[in-house]
This record gives structure tokens, C-alpha cells and sequence, in this order.
């Protein structure tokens, strides 16, 4: 496209499907409120459409198995002025493994003990892993890097920014949207970006809207720029002119079961009895509104870093039969109507999911109905974002949640799949204690990349095996945009590649 093709300033309204809570960088790594970080927050490398880090805040780096040393631009500001030096990105690598912090960006992205030295003479940063951590450049590259005035005061920024983005966060309505004013003078984004491109948008503004009927409406209506559709009114979306698609491969539907002492699932014979009862062929197009295929990886973002089929052979095959028969010899008796009790308590758990995509209450609803020719009762539970994250990561009240782990890289998904517990500052929500997939994720961490992806391989199948989370399918969750493009890394729209159209 020309210049002539683009917007001078403008609005960008990019839709998400619910409110995210706090947008503290501090206090989640969900989906949703990355996508605002990404708007608000610098991070000291990017990532390239080939997977590999591209330069941000930091020009370059030095690796060894168990440090990196980032070399920090010249220039880079904080929204308030602040200079983003080496001292400043170590306050806050200090900050986020503080106690009274307990940053989940430590687990996802940095789940070693390390240290770190600023020289701001030399300009660099130097992150040390007390052990071999073979994606330290990326996992620490990819922390967001809190400006001062939020290090000092988390409080000030669960609905603020303090960071040094591209984007300034300039109001919140809650339950409505975020506005966000554009820095003219950003120059350091990932390989270079800058905000003075042609089509810049002057402001953002993120709606919430949790139907999707509605977002693809005011998409076609040219009321909003952008939004992720991920059911069945993409349809029309691609049949309809100036609309454009930008896909996102995701895991769509996945099983993940509560494993905490006191749980039904905390025992293993009736999570296998559960997952022999889900016919995962019918469930993969109801899940993917007819729109994916089974899932084959426990991690599905493109470029995907060990490929492969690790699902088949390693899962539960379906099979009612088996599935009755399994819970009956864990003591679960039927009753004249056909549902499962044991010692006069019923065999019903509760599955929670994030409303919003109509395909995920229906395969919900399937799930229920699947588990029920089994004799086990449900209680389907229907939460924003917010509240679904509350509960998975504060309450811990489910039987199992029905949302995708999608990361950027395997050793994340061991801070989901095992590790400590929300309740002490972790992130595995279903309390996971595999053993076999801790030792070999511990190995795959530690060893040079040519080697890491058939332990890690070994390593998901172990989980699968012991029935801990049943991946069931994958599919796209695209961006559809109308007087706008943009570009994609991984799971989120590149702030910097957005351009407003005329």
C-alpha cells in the first residue's frame, strides 16, 4: 500500500470479548490482558513471524547456558520521561520475585532462581539462572518492563499504565472499554517499529462486547476496526467485502481437570473413567464451530517449537463401556437412574468456562452430556474473563475448567502443568503433581535446543497419560478487520503493525 492508502491519526477500536479485570502486568499473564500490555509495555526483545528474538528495548545480547547480557538502547523512555536504563529493568526483574509481588511472569517466563546486574555505563542488563536455562534470551525478553511510578505503586496501575509502549492508557470504563493516546515520538519497538509510520492510529480504544453476533455486526458496519471471531458468524465475515483475516492457530478445546486432595479428580482412575466417556471426534467440531481438527500438541502457537503428534496412543481411547467400568471400581456405584454416587455423595463436578464464543457453551454442553451416559452429573458454569480467571487462579472452586493453555513456548506450560499452586504464587491451577512430566520438563529446560523437544514430547505424552488434561482440538481464533490492517505474533495483534485505512 502507498501512504495515500492510509489514515493521519484516527481511532483503532479493536473489540475483546469480555473486560479483563486489572491490567496490573504485576498480577496476570491471561490472554485477554496481554493483549492490553502489549499496547502499554515494552519488552526487551520481540518476536519474529519465524519465532526467533528480534530486537526492542534491548539492540543486542550475549548468551551462555545460564545468563544472558542484554545490551539497552540509547533513547528509550518511560511514558512519563523516565530513561529505561539497565537499573531500571533490574528494579523491576527485583520487584516481580518479591513476596509481596509474586509476578506470575516469574513462572511463565523466568521459572529459575536467578539474579541480575545493571551497568549503566556499559548500557547492559545481565540475567544469571542459578542453573542452564536454554530459553532465558526469550523467557526473560519477554517480561514486560514496569516504569518506576509502577514499581513503587502496583496499586496506581490496575487500570493505568506505567510503562514504555507504544501507548498510553488515558481512561478505563469498567465493563466498557480502555482508551489508549498513541507516544509520537516511540521509535524502539520490535526491529525497529516506530509510531510516526504512515497509518498510525493516534488513539486505541478496546471495547468489551461478549457477543460475538454483535462484534462481527459493528465490524461490517465499520464501528469497530478489529475483533477475534472465533464461531460460527465468521461465516458471513469472509464472504463479506473490505472485511480481512488474519489467523491465529490456537488449541481451541481442552479438558483440564482439578486434581486438589478432596477433588474427585485428585484420583487418577476417575480422571482416565471420565476422559474414556468424552468422544473427543464429536467434540471436535462442536468446539471449532466445524472450523479445526483434533488437537495433536499440547502447544499449538505457530511457529510451533516442537511439532509433532504427541495425543495419539498417549490419551484414553473413548470408550463408555471402560468409562463405566472404571468408575465403578473406583466405588462409584449407579443408581436406578443411571447417574454415580459413593457413599451417599453424587458424582456431579462442576466444569466452568469463559462465555462469550456460543461454540465453547455448546461443547460444554456436549461435555456434559457425554459424561452423563457415563453416570456423571455436571454443573456447567458460565464466567466472564475476570471471574474466570478469580476462580481458577483465587478460589480454586472447579472440577475441571474448559479453557486452552495456549503458550509461546514449551517449558510455559510446565509453570500450568505442574509446579506450585496458585496458592503458593504459581500458576498450576489444577494442582498437578506428575512426576514424570516435572523430570523430564526440568531435563528439557536445561538441555541445548536440538535436544529439548523430545524430552519435552515425552514429557506432554506423560501428562496425557495419566489423563491430567485432554487436548481435543485446534483451530484458528483470527482477527477480522475492516478500514485497518495489522500483523500477528503468536497470540496477539502487533500493536506496532497497525495501520488505519482510508
Amino acid at each position: 500500500m502507498s501512504p495515500d492508502d492510509y489514515q493521519t491519526g484516527g481511532t483503532f477500536t479493536l473489540a475483546l470479548g469480555s473486560d479483563p479485570g486489572s491490567v496490573n502486568p504485576y498480577k496476570s499473564t491471561g490472554g485477554l490482558n496481554r493483549q492490553i500490555y502489549a499496547f502499554a509495555y515494552d519488552t526487551l526483545v520481540g518476536r519474529g513471524a519465524d519465532g526467533n528474538a528480534v530486537p526492542q528495548v534491548a539492540s543486542k545480547w550475549d548468551v551462555t547456558p545460564t545468563s544472558v547480557t542484554y545490551t539497552i538502547k540509547d533513547g528509550v523512555t518511560c511514558a512519563d520521561g523516565t530513561p529505561v536504563t539497565p537499573s531500571l529493568i533490574a528494579a523491576d526483574f527485583n520487584r516481580i520475585k518479591e513476596k509481596d509481588t509474586l509476578s506470575p511472569w516469574v513462572a511463565l517466563s523466568v521459572p529459575v532462581d536467578y539474579s541480575v546486574e545493571a551497568d549503566d555505563t556499559a548500557k547492559t542488563f545481565t540475567i544469571t539462572s542459578e542453573t542452564p536455562f536454554g530459553s532465558l534470551l526469550q523467557g526473560a525478553g519477554a517480561v514486560p518492563i514496569v516504569c518506576p511510578s509502577g514499581t513503587d505503586d502496583p496499586d496506581s496501575i490496575e487500570h493505568a499504565s506505567a510503562g514504555s509502549g507504544p501507548y498510553t492508557i488515558t481512561e478505563y470504563v469498567a465493563g466498557d472499554h480502555y482508551t489508549m493516546a498513541v507516544r509520537p515520538d516511540y521509535t524502539w519497538g520490535p526491529d525497529g517499529a516506530a509510531t510516526s509510520a504512515p497509518g498510525t492510529p493516534a488513539t486505541v480504544r478496546v471495547n468489551f462486547a461478549a457477543n460475538e453476533s454483535t462484534m462481527a455486526n459493528q465490524l461490517v458496519g465499520n464501528q469497530i476496526n478489529a475483533a477475534q471471531i472465533t464461531g460460527p458468524d465468521r461465516a458471513r465475515l469472509d464472504k463479506s467485502k473490505g472485511i480481512q483475516r488474519f489467523d491465529v492457530p490456537v488449541i481451541v478445546g481442552e479438558v483440564n481437570y482439578n486434581h486438589a486432595a478432596g477433588r474427585v479428580f485428585a484420583d487418577q482412575d476417575v480422571r482416565v473413567a471420565a476422559t474414556a466417556a468424552l468422544n473427543l471426534a464429536d467434540l471436535v467440531p462442536v468446539s471449532t464451530a466445524n472450523q479445526g481438527e483434533p488437537a495433536k500438541n499440547l502447544i499449538a502457537e505457530v511457529p510451533v517449537q516442537c511439532p509433532g503428534d504427541e495425543t495419539t496412543g498417549s490419551l484414553p481411547d473413548f470408550d463408555v463401556e471402560a468409562a463405566k467400568s472404571g468408575l465403578e471400581a473406583a466405588g462409584w456405584t449407579a443408581g436406578p437412574d443411571g447417574m454415580r454416587s459413593k457413599d451417599g455423595q453424587p458424582l456431579k463436578v462442576k466444569i466452568i468456562y469463559q462465555t462469550g464464543a456460543p461454540q465453547t457453551a455448546s461443547a460444554v454442553e456436549l461435555i456434559g452430556q457425554q459424561f452423563a451416559a457415563a453416570g456423571i452429573g455436571t454443573d456447567l458454569v458460565g464466567l466472564t474473563n475476570a471471574a474466570f480467571l478469580q476462580t481458577l487462579y483465587e478460589t480454586a472452586d472447579f472440577d475441571i475448567f474448559y479453557s486452552a493453555i495456549n503458550v509461546e513456548f514449551p517449558y510455559m506450560a510446565t509453570t500450568f502443568f505442574g509446579g506450585a499452586t496458585p496458592a503458593d504464587g504459581g500458576r498450576n491451577s489444577g494442582a498437578i503433581a506428575n512426576k514424570e512430566f516435572e523430570d523430564l520438563s526440568a531435563q528439557a529446560k536445561a538441555a541445548p535446543a536440538e535436544e529439548a523437544c523430545d524430552l519435552f514430547t515425552q514429557a506432554h505424552k506423560a501428562l496425557f497419560e495419566a489423563a491430567d488434561v485432554v487436548p481435543i482440538s485446534n483451530g484458528n481464533r483470527p482477527f477480522y478487520t475492516s478500514k485497518a490492517t495489522l500483523q500477528t505474533i503468536g497470540l496477539f495483534a502487533v500493536p506496532t503493525s497497525i495501520r488505519l485505512l482510508k
